[in-house]
């Protein structure tokens, strides 16, 4: 589980000193509680007191519900015939909000990243999972400011610029040398011979007019370049000679940006504008532009590179320090990739280097993409990869990009958001120790509960539901004893012995009356002794029909399906005395989305869905020591690092 994330923690404002008498959370009321849990507030419009601003967040999934494509997500949640559906949903039923923006999310992901390709392509989802997590990294160091984008020619192309080895192809021509020599070199990746040969055939003169005829043309400028200035408004660096980076900063106000020149590389950057660093040249100066072998020589050394001119100097320094987003960009055995291959084995093996990354289009094979991904490993290279031929993915993945940052409310064209402060009516040791009773849960969740752990987990999951706790507190209390006693039995023996028998009949008991507080059948009157079949059994057959016909969303829905989820366990472990039976999944999704809810309507946090799954360093092995020790007193040092954590997440 991740904790440390602001996407996942909305709050931002803790106090967690020693003194402190309550626990403050950011966010806005919930369903569930009262006026006395708050803390007193001015009467505010919508906007404010609902977070109309986090409404906004959302904007690409809000327009996707609004829409035709969404009519039968509209009509599945009751605002298919309202004006504004996605604002009715917003405004007046959060949970179902989330709910369906959670699916939408996960949908889109799943369509961006290729997890359809990869299955008809290779089989299996391996490299769309490897997809899914190199992404929420890259989202991440986003989000953090780290990433530096790279670009090189495969973005021009798709604004109708010829790909490179197209344009040598057409300057091989001008120059009237044999298409077939051409080739050869192509095919050899000896792209600067080319060029060496065709300035030696006909001049430099000839092949500065075919760039500048190639390059200084003004075509419209591509989505993949417009996404490309939303997302990144530092710094640029590129290969290319054209003006397309330039003209998308520049709209709409002039004097936005600074172009550094590959000849001086080495000029100091002006803060206050965006930079733009075109190594190889800008097509404005097409003398200046880095064309020929000996030029690149000049600029990359001679024979061998020269780390202290000023263009590696430059690429050594974004190497070391930024994460590089390399788009466009071939990465084959070029001047720059021999810079950067050359700055990495100087570092060493053991040396701590950034995270880079690349949009690559894959290779068709598994054994092709494991070589690609090894060499771009070596590299300190992570690919994210695109379906071949698709190349207009790479802007449907950093469109991903941007509504992702914007749901975290960090996309540069969001704006920050002021929660009002909610109370939660518990000081910090009550709330600290409902915390550490979840957290061993917490190390499980999402994941497959072994057999060996099944006793285990049941008898964590029912320190959740003993007694009152936030996580409980809008639940029927009739609910919350049932799953107490069920907990009890399930998790005391493999066997079902006389202790379980009793807690069974407790359980059984406070079902029954829950039933009857909600006018369904039940069974309190009828004066006979069950017995542990039919006290597994009969509950799940009323529970039932109750599911069916019961709106989601609510504390007592999921605590119903956990409690349905719980007896089926029951009945297979009934057949399976001597151990524990293997615990179903079904038990763990269902108290995961028990715990979602009440995180959510509690204290305003998200759990992540499976893609979701990067573990801070603290949190996982927290959760994870927290499982290890859950049957041994609770050591004061590890209260100290729950607190640590927990102030630093708010911090």
């Amino acid at each position: 589980m991740r904790l440390a994330s602001s996407h996942l923690f909305l709050a931002v404002g803790l106090g967690l000193a020693a003194s402190s008498p309550s626990l403050l959370i950011t966010g806005c009321g919930n369903p569930g509680s009262s006026a006395a849990d708050m803390t007193p507030a001015l009467q505010k419009i919508w906007c404010d007191e609902d977070e109309h601003t986090r409404y906004e967040h959302f904007a690409d999934f809000n327009a996707w519900l609004d829409s035709e494509e969404g009519q039968a997500a509209r009509i599945d949640y009751g605002v298919d015939a309202l004006p504004q559906p996605s604002k009715a949903l917003f405004a007046g039923d959060r949970n179902g909000y989330n709910e369906a923006f959670q699916a939408f999310r996960k949908a889109c992901r799943h369509e961006a990243l290729g997890e359809s390709w990869f299955q008809e392509q290779l089989g299996d989802d391996h490299w769309f999972q490897r997809n899914v997590d190199h992404f929420i990294q890259l989202v991440d160091l986003m989000a953090a400011g780290a990433v530096v984008p790279f670009v090189g020619a495969g973005i021009s192309a798709s604004a109708g610029f010829s790909s490179w080895k197209e344009h040598l192809r057409h300057q091989g021509k001008t120059a009237h040398i044999a298409a077939e020599r051409i080739e050869e070199l192509l095919a050899a990746g000896a792209y600067e011979t080319v060029l060496e040969e065709i300035e030696a055939v006909r001049g430099r003169e000839v092949f500065i007019n075919e760039i500048r005829d190639e390059f200084s043309r003004n075509p419209t400028i591509p989505d993949v370049v417009w996404r490309i200035s939303e997302l990144f408004t530092d710094t640029v660096i590129t290969t290319n000679y054209d003006r397309l980076l330039e003209q998308s900063f520049e709209t709409g106000e002039a004097g936005r940006i600074q172009v550094i020149n590959g000849l001086n590389a080495l000029e100091q950057p002006d803060p206050t504008k965006i930079t733009v660093i075109k190594l190889h040249g800008d097509i404005r100066e097409p003398r200046g532009c880095i064309l020929s072998k000996n030029q690149y020589d000049e600029a990359y050394g001679n024979g061998s590179l020269n780390l202290h001119k000023p263009i590696p100097k430059l690429l050594a320094y974004h190497y070391k320090n930024s994460s590089l987003l390399f788009l466009g960009c071939s990465l084959s055995n070029d001047r720059t990739v021999q810079v950067f291959r050359k700055i990495r084995e100087g570092m060493g093996e053991e040396a701590e280097i950034k995270q880079h990354f690349a949009i690559e289009q894959a290779p068709e094979t598994p054994a092709g993409i494991a070589q690609r991904n090894a060499e771009l490993a070596k590299l300190g290279i992570t690919p994210i990869w695109f379906e071949k031929g698709r190349y207009e993915l790479v802007e449907n993945l950093l469109c991903l990009a941007k509504n992702e940052l914007r749901h975290r409310g960090v996309a540069p064209d969001s704006f920050p958001v002021e929660e009002p402060t909610i109370k939660l009516a518990m000081d910090l040791s009550h709330f600290l120790g409902d915390f550490i009773d979840l957290m061993p849960l917490l190390h499980w969740l999402h994941r497959a509960v072994p057999k060996s752990a099944t006793g285990q987990y049941l008898s964590a999951m029912q320190r959740v539901f003993h007694g009152h706790s936030f996580a409980t507190r809008q639940t029927d209390e009739n609910l919350r004893m049932a799953l107490d006693n069920l907990l009890r039995a399930l998790s005391n023996s493999p066997e079902f012995d006389g202790y379980a028998h009793g807690k069974l009949s407790v359980a059984f008991s406070y079902l029954q009356q829950y039933l009857k507080s909600i006018g369904e059948r039940n069974y309190l009157d009828d004066d006979f002794e069950w017995n542990i079949h039919e006290l597994l059994t009969t509950p799940a057959l009323q529970l039932e029909p109750l599911l069916a016909h019961k709106a989601g969303g609510s504390f007592d829905y999921h605590a119903i399906r956990l409690i349905s989820a719980l007896l089926q366990h029951g009945k297979r472990q009934q057949g399976s005395n001597k151990s524990y039976c293997e615990l179903t999944g079904a038990v763990n999704h269902e108290f995961s989305d028990y715990i979602a809810l009440s995180l959510s309507v509690n204290l305003g946090l998200t759990t992540p869905d499976r893609l979701d799954q990067i573990y801070t360093g603290d949190i996982r092995s927290l959760c994870e020591d927290a499982w290890e020790n859950l049957d041994k007193p609770i050591n004061l040092g590890f209260v100290e690092r729950v607190k640590l954590m927990i102030a630093s997440i708010f911090r």
